[in-house]
């Protein structure tokens, strides 16, 4: 009897730690969402994506406990001198890189909320991976600048 309760206490613990180093190889930095006003039709999220491990990973689906229509991902990127926020069905992070999630560039749109968050407030996030994992994510809202180059763009949203 002592030897199966050893054998299966063994079996759990050696489960939580490959577990635990399978959720460490995506770190997760600086998670936020950006302060808008009442009646913002969206909300933008950001942070800086870490990959640890020898394969890339990729975002593929982001869930909120927030009560939104939807959550999309995006990257902005200049096209005939106009700065376009495109759709992306996943975002990257290359083995043994970074993905930073910033203004006007890659980024996570949570559409039409019934209620803004306000400043101090964590919204829940659960970010999906390409290997079907899930690593959750509390984001705060705070302030936060749109970071341009020095000149004016027009942005759009395609």
């Amino acid at each position: 009897m002592k030897s199966n309760t050893s054998r299966a206490l063994g079996t759990l613990l050696l489960s939580l730690l490959a577990f635990s180093v399978a959720a460490e190889e995506l770190m997760i930095t600086n998670p936020w969402v950006r302060s808008a006003p009442p009646n913002a039709p969206a909300l933008g999220v950001f942070m800086k994506l870490s990959n640890h491990s020898s394969d890339e990973i990729a975002v593929v689906e982001v869930r909120t406990s927030l009560e939104v229509s939807h959550a999309e991902m995006h990257r902005t990127v200049m096209t005939d001198g106009v700065m376009k926020m495109i759709p992306q069905k996943q975002i990257p992070v290359a083995a043994h890189s970074s993905t930073e999630l910033k203004p006007g560039s890659w980024h996570i749109m949570l559409m039409q909320p019934e209620q803004v968050p306000v400043m101090g407030d964590s919204v829940h996030l659960t970010l999906v991976l390409s290997d079907g994992t899930e690593q959750m994510v509390v984001a705060t809202v705070r302030k936060g600048e749109m970071k341009m180059d020095s000149h004016s763009h027009e942005m759009k949203m395609d």
